[in-house]
């Protein structure tokens, strides 16, 4: 059973903690849901969204300014970032299944501390491509890490919450990051580096002192594989076809919506004046959104085929984003957001939940691996396309471009949910 639907449902609560009133025995019934480490893990991701969310927006601007490149070089080189983690994501999964969790996730958030104190200090292109290149490598261990951790410490039916929470600490971190970021953002940019290498030290202490290994932990005789003699090979993970697809389709949303979180806040700066502190406001918008209303669309998407939420997600997004073409406003900007916003409460916790749900035990960290590899190849390839398309079409065609990938991809997730329809894998279990 769920906790979004235990938590709702006004049932019975455990004995603890004794004759406290009755909210505080609701939350404690809530943390006692998951084991405790997990909620370091959550924490963890808070404190990187945070520390991520104050640069990552800006940072095509800050490059353009250091090196005075024309857009379409400044978004080649910030794909750098994401070349280095499609390589890294092909092995970090095999990696992580053998060796464990917790090492990417401390590699991970020590990287991000080097790369956001170092940022500030290069002066040539060499340098960026440098960094840009080792923060590309590392920034997804700590996702592959711990959503591997999750399956590791859930059991199936609670795996979709977990994933939906540790969203809402993601997103709950992003709500802020973007507000602190805006306003350092009209100081000096470098701040906006070395404020957010603070958050990433902050991290680091958290996952050396508080996150223990997982991949060690028994399974539960449920759980427990059946054929260990015959374990799963990287081509066996590559010969699930559904799957692989999926990710694919995933891809194509991704090109759209890196085109919004990388170029939005210098689309609205160089095209229509707008300034980096009000733009940070949409983002905000789409963090905000997911905190209050992720759990409501999980409990409604937890019943549902993967692929009917997957269909209307790439539709959401496919609209929201050619949207951003109609009118040059905060507002407007603000309402396309929340519009994508409501496709991915959706679209992240059905796409991971589908993910664990067709990962054999031994194999979980390289299905994670290849889940997150869909979104270094969206971020290589989106704002490529869109600064080309920026310079040499127009500024507002760059959002009709991605709006028509996510339209690509709903068409690919229908012709899989007629395909998979009567897996009974893809369904969750009937208690949820």
């Amino acid at each position: 059973m769920s906790f979004t639907k235990s938590f709702n449902s006004g049932g019975a609560l455990p004995a603890k903690p004794g004759k406290a009133p009755y909210w505080v025995r609701k939350v404690y019934f809530f943390y006692k849901r998951f084991p405790p480490q997990l909620w370091f893990v959550f924490l963890g991701n808070f404190i990187i969204a945070i520390g991520s969310s104050m640069a990552w927006p800006y940072l095509n601007i800050f490059i353009r300014q250091r090196l005075d490149l024309p857009l379409h070089l400044s978004t080649l080189l910030t794909s750098t970032r994401a070349l280095t983690g499609i390589l890294a994501s092909l092995t970090v999964g095999s990696f992580s299944d053998k060796s464990g969790r917790r090492g990417i996730m401390l590699v991970s958030v020590i990287g991000g501390f080097l790369y956001h104190a170092l940022m500030p200090l290069a002066d040539h292109v060499w340098e960026f491509i440098l960094l840009l290149a080792a923060w590309g490598a590392l920034d997804n261990f700590y996702s592959v890490g711990s959503n591997a951790m999750i399956v590791d410490m859930t059991d199936r039916d609670n795996q979709l919450d977990a994933f939906a929470l540790n969203r809402m600490t993601h997103n709950t971190g992003i709500a802020i990051g973007p507000i602190i970021g805006g306003i350092l953002a009209t100081r000096s940019y470098r701040l906006n580096f070395g404020f957010a290498a603070g958050f990433f030290s902050l991290a680091v202490i958290l996952v050396m002192l508080f996150v223990k290994e997982s991949l060690n932990k028994p399974a539960s005789h449920s759980d427990r594989p059946q054929h260990s003699a015959n374990p799963t090979r990287m081509v066996d993970v590559l010969r699930d076809y559904v799957f692989m697809m999926s990710v694919g389709f995933l891809v194509l949303i991704t090109v759209g919506t890196s085109t919004v979180f990388n170029l939005l806040p210098l689309y609205a700066r160089e095209t229509y004046a707008i300034p980096e502190s009000r733009i940070s406001i949409v983002f905000t918008v789409n963090a905000l959104i997911c905190v209050f209303l992720q759990l409501t669309a999980t409990q409604f998407t937890a019943r549902q085929h993967p692929f009917r939420g997957l269909i209307v997600s790439a539709a959401l997004y496919g609209v929201a984003i050619a949207g951003y073409a109609l009118i040059p406003s905060v507002l407007w900007y603000c309402i396309c957001m929340a519009v994508m916003t409501f496709g991915e409460i959706i679209l992240s916790p059905t796409m991971m939940a589908f993910t664990a749900r067709r990962a054999p035990i031994d194999a979980r960290a390289r299905y994670m691996g290849l889940y997150n590899l869909a979104y270094p190849v969206g971020y290589a390839i989106g704002p490529a396309i869109a600064g080309l398309i920026f310079e040499y079409v127009a500024p507002q065609a760059i959002w009709i471009n991605g709006g028509i990938f996510c339209l690509i991809a709903m068409v690919g997730f229908m012709i899989l949910y007629r395909v998979s329809r009567g897996d009974r894998r893809l369904v969750h279990h009937p208690d949820l």
